[in-house]
């Protein structure tokens, strides 16, 4: 008898607790994650529209001259690689603080590789199509895949701390 009127005590006292205090607190934490919706939209779309500029200007009149080999690799697929490798870590974080459905989240890996190589294709056939000056080739959207693939094994092997610096900097996942 008396357990369960402590029970009943505690019971209602949290129920009131949720009513008075607690609305705001889920309207806040609402806000937060709109603000990371928000955020990591935005810095997805900064970011494809960053390569999309790099692949259709014309670098011909500064003084970059990437056409020089290291290590037997011509410069520009380092170029390439390093453009396309944060690819990945961004299209996680979309994914991830998007509130995409749990089935979305379980394939994550075949999503960003797959959206990854259609995206590298789409920018290495435009640069060909849309500019005068540059053209396609095999070895950049090679090395653009390559970068793809990398920074998506890093991310698969390192996805919990991966997670637990995001959630310090967004707000926590819509879905666990």
């Amino acid at each position: 008898g008396v357990n369960f009127i402590f029970y009943f005590k505690v019971l209602t006292t949290q129920i009131n607790h949720f009513n008075i205090h607690n609305y705001s607190y889920f309207n806040t934490k609402i806000m937060e994650k709109k603000k990371t919706y928000v955020t990591v939209s935005i810095l997805f779309l900064t970011y494809i529209a960053l390569v999309f500029f790099c692949f259709l200007y014309s670098f011909s009149n500064t003084e970059l001259d990437i056409s020089k080999y290291f290590l037997g690799i011509r410069l520009d697929r380092y170029v390439h690689f390093t453009m396309f490798f944060p690819y990945p870590f961004s299209a996680w974080l979309f994914i991830h603080y998007n509130g995409f459905t749990k089935r979305l989240c379980k394939h994550q890996f075949i999503i960003i590789i797959l959206s990854g190589l259609i995206f590298a294709a789409i920018a290495e056939g435009m640069q060909s199509m849309i500019t005068q000056n540059r053209e396609s080739d095999y070895f950049d959207y090679l090395a653009n895949s390559i970068g793809i693939l990398s920074a998506t094994t890093i991310i698969a092997i390192f996805q919990r701390q991966i997670r637990i610096i995001s959630n310090f900097f967004f707000a926590k996942r819509w879905r666990k």
